[in-house]
């Protein structure tokens, strides 16, 4: 039984300021600190909640940076740490806001940070009085992406101070630097300027470790619970702690962490609290990078030009932290991407029809059909008009389209549609007026979900021949259907 007093060891909802609570990223930090030795502008790219912030917070400790820098080396270096989000609806704001940082930072300085005004001449100043002591800014500037808006003008003057001054940047950014937009329409200010040092998931011993941590830490082992832990969370850093957080709020409570039950409960738990983050993930992600998203949670690898998009996007996934071992890191985010799928798709320039993005091949009256109630989605058709829609050849015909023609298309259509060990029906029946389709997402269809309630709609199923025949207002007779009006099938 663990005490209901045992603090968690989970930091949550804000960066990691303390190294005691800071784990793994060796590698990371140590590239970090050798650019800031040779000069070199660095870019910590890195999705929100990976650990960026943390990483650069863990770089202004000076037992930190003892442990990769030499003590000599030490005293010539000036951390100073900005968050740009604070400063990021001007230029002007950010000198200001960064001369109040500088303040903190060097209090031996003789320099006036009331100075008005506190510009880019200003800065230039303060670097050569810093020169002259023998020191060296070392600029640690999060949320960099937040300037992206500044004119092209700023960005001239930012690129000349790294090139002409001695001091070491490191940006920490949701995007490469080689991809930053600005107004110039020439692509990135900073192409082949920063190195990229990307931080996504932890690796294999990186997970091990921070579950050695953390239950030693916390006083709950969590190390029998490390495949549900990596079912649900992957190996990126903050939904591990999401992941780990329940299973210890469940431990404290007294509950069996290896029980069904409580699996099941922290699993529900894990997504209600996730379900707002990956919605701000998936808005923010390029669109092909959502794409790929889609075609790794229906476990499916387009070909040609759209299979080279998805490699690259996969890529970038994997650097971000969405993807390892060539599958997307957590079954919630799975799942959701799911849910962003409609689970039938058809091109209307190139026809071509996508189940779960493969490649169908329909006949073509049931290709009519589908091309019809997809351009009806949610509304009910009748017989007449899909006679009208899948038949046009028959419109002068006297005999018309017959009740089975319409029965025998549906039915074959369904086949086609419909998914195996699914109770969802895509094609629904509606007594005594037609049908309605329903282009639900992937993970409504495989959950038997119904999110189309109606009051129209029928008790149970509606796959046999009888139920069509009620759903057009017949009794299963071939009786011609008329093309020439409109009036809905089965009105009494």
């Amino acid at each position: 039984m663990v005490e209901s007093s045992t603090p968690s060891p989970f930091v949550l909802g804000k960066p990691i300021k303390e190294p005691e609570d800071f784990h793994g990223r060796e590698h990371a930090r140590r590239e970090l600190f050798e650019s800031i030795m040779n000069m070199q502008p660095v870019a910590l790219v890195g999705e929100h909640r990976c650990g960026n912030t943390s990483l650069l917070y863990q770089m202004m400790h000076e037992d930190v940076q003892a442990e990769f820098i030499e003590a000599g080396a030490r005293d010539g270096l000036l951390f100073a740490f900005l968050n740009a989000q604070l400063a990021g609806d001007s230029p002007e704001s950010l000198f200001r806001r960064l001369a109040r940082t500088l303040k903190r930072a060097d209090p031996d300085s003789s320099a006036d940070f009331e100075e008005d005004p506190i510009d880019a001449y200003w800065l230039e100043d303060y670097l050569d009085d810093l020169a002259d002591r023998d020191k060296r800014l070392v600029l640690l500037l999060d949320e960099f992406d937040v300037l992206a808006e500044f004119e092209p003008k700023f960005w001239e003057w930012f690129r000349g101070l790294i090139t002409e001054y001695d001091m070491s940047i490191v940006v920490a950014s949701r995007v490469d630097l080689g991809e930053f937009e600005t107004q110039w329409g020439t692509g990135s200010p900073f192409f082949n300027m920063f190195r990229s040092i990307y931080v996504g998931s932890f690796t294999a011993e990186e997970a091990a470790a921070f579950l050695d941590f953390v239950s030693d830490l916390g006083g709950v082992d969590l190390r029998p619970v490390a495949p549900e832990i990596a079912r649900f969370a992957g190996r990126f850093p903050y939904y591990m702690q999401v992941a780990g957080s329940l299973f210890h709020e469940h431990a404290v409570r007294g509950d069996d962490l290896l029980a069904e039950s409580t699996i099941e409960t922290v699993d529900q738990e894990f997504r209600a609290r996730t379900e707002a983050l990956f919605n701000d993930v998936w808005a923010r992600l390029p669109a092909v990078e959502r794409d790929a998203l889609c075609w790794l949670a229906v476990d499916a690898q387009p070909e040609g030009r759209e299979g080279v998009a998805f490699e690259q996007a996969s890529q970038r996934l994997f650097r971000r932290g969405y993807v390892y071992d060539d599958a997307i890191f957590s079954t919630a985010m799975a799942d959701f991407a799911r849910r962003q799928m409609t689970r039938i798709e058809l091109n209307a320039e190139t026809g071509e029809v996508r189940i779960e993005k493969r490649p169908v091949e329909l006949p073509p009256k049931e290709f009519a059909l589908l091309r019809f109630l997809l351009s009806k989605r949610g509304e009910i058709v009748t017989k007449d008009e899909i006679a009208i829609a899948v038949w046009p050849e028959y419109s002068l015909e006297t005999l018309g389209v017959t009740d089975a023609m319409i029965q025998k298309t549906i039915s074959r259509l369904r086949k086609e549609v419909d998914a195996h060990g699914s109770s969802f029906q895509h094609i629904e029946s509606i007594r005594g007026q037609g049908y309605r389709f329903r282009n639900a997402n992937i993970a409504t269809v495989y959950q038997g979900r119904d999110e189309f309630d109606d009051e129209d709609e029928l008790e149970g199923g509606h796959s046999d021949v009888q139920e069509d025949a009620e759903s057009i207002g017949g009794d299963g007779a071939t009786a011609p259907v008329s093309t020439q009006g409109s009036e809905a099938a089965g009105n009494d």
